[in-house]
Order: C-alpha cells, then sequence, then structure tokens
C-alpha cells in the first residue's frame, strides 16, 4: 500500500547572530503564505510531524491548525548541525559554504556533521515517523538542506541544485511504501 509523505520547508526565521540557527524563531509575517501550501497539499496530510526547532515547531503548529489534525515532533528532522556556522554578511558566502558542504559529502566541511551524516540520520527519522504513523498522508514539516540531501539521494538529483531552487513554506510530495 502507498502512503503519501509532504516533506515541507519551514516559514522564514529571522536570523539573530547571537544564536546558533536552529534556535531561530518564524519572523513576523513568516506564515502568510500558509494558505498557498495548504492548497498545494493534495492529499491532505492526517498528521503533522516536525523537527524540534522552535521555526519548524511553529511552521507545524500553525499548518496543524489550519487543517484540524494533531501535530508532534520527532527527533532525527532537524537540520544540518550547524552549532559553530555563522551568520553571513553576505548570501553569496553562505551559498559558497553550501556549495563546499554538498561537493564533499563524507567530510564535515561546514558545521558539525557532514552531508552523508545529516541525511543518513535524517533518512532513518524519516523511518521513524512512518513506522510511528499509520495514516495515509503524513507531512513533516522540516529543513532546507536535509530535505536537499534526502530528495537528491532518494531520487538521484544534484543536492545543490535542489536546495538553491527550493523556497519557504514549500512542499514536496513523496510516495511511500
Amino acid at each position: 500500500m502507498s502512503r503519501t509523505l509532504h516533506l515541507i520547508r519551514h516559514a522564514m526565521p529571522t536570523p539573530d547572530p547571537t544564536r546558533p540557527s536552529h534556535e531561530w524563531e518564524l519572523a513576523p509575517g513568516a506564515l502568510d503564505g500558509l494558505d498557498a501550501l495548504l492548497e498545494s497539499l493534495d492529499p491532505r496530510p492526517d498528521i503533522i510531524v516536525s523537527s524540534e526547532e522552535p521555526k519548524a515547531r511553529a511552521t507545524a503548529s500553525a499548518l496543524a491548525a489550519a487543517l484540524s489534525v494533531s501535530w508532534r515532533t520527532m527527533l532525527g528532522l532537524h537540520e544540518q548541525l550547524r552549532y559553530t556556522v555563522p551568520l553571513y554578511a553576505e548570501r553569496a558566502e553562505f551559498e559558497a559554504e553550501m556549495r563546499r558542504f554538498f561537493a564533499h559529502p563524507s567530510e564535515v566541511v561546514s558545521g558539525e556533521e557532514s552531508a552523508d551524516t545529516a541525511c543518513e540520520r535524517f533518512t532513518a527519522a524519516l523511518h521513524a515517523v512512518m513506522a510511528a504513523n499509520s495514516q495515509p498522508c503524513v507531512a513533516v514539516v522540516t529543513h532546507g538542506t536535509v530535505r536537499s540531501l534526502y530528495l537528491a539521494k532518494r531520487l538521484e538529483l544534484d543536492a545543490y541544485s535542489l536546495w538553491q531552487q527550493q523556497k519557504l513554506l514549500d512542499s514536496v510530495k513523496v510516495s511511500w511504501t
């Protein structure tokens, strides 16, 4: 039996140079695009699961309220570990760092986790989510880098290109068997 998994990227956070990115909260107005996301979700999720990061939790909570479904968090769905990655002043600097990260997946080149390790952890967490929830359609609110790594591996695509093309509050539908 095939089930549906929606991989949803969280809404816009407020960058805070004094805190690591996994602690960032949502920006004011970040959920203004929620209606467009809701319209794109076909089929509608029966449950929402998110990483424990504040920006994912807030996105999941709003999404679950709009859909009148329950939501919970699960360990392992968080973004690639970036405790020591600074807030880059220029987007181009951050993109160059991410290009190196994706180009050397077995090495820790940015933050504290390699691309391969982040992908393995995230994939294991997705399997745990789907095993713990028997509903036909599950939505997971997660993060851009790990989502790109997972989709690239599953679909044999370029992770950096996927990462560049995605938007905040977007969803990718995956058939889960």
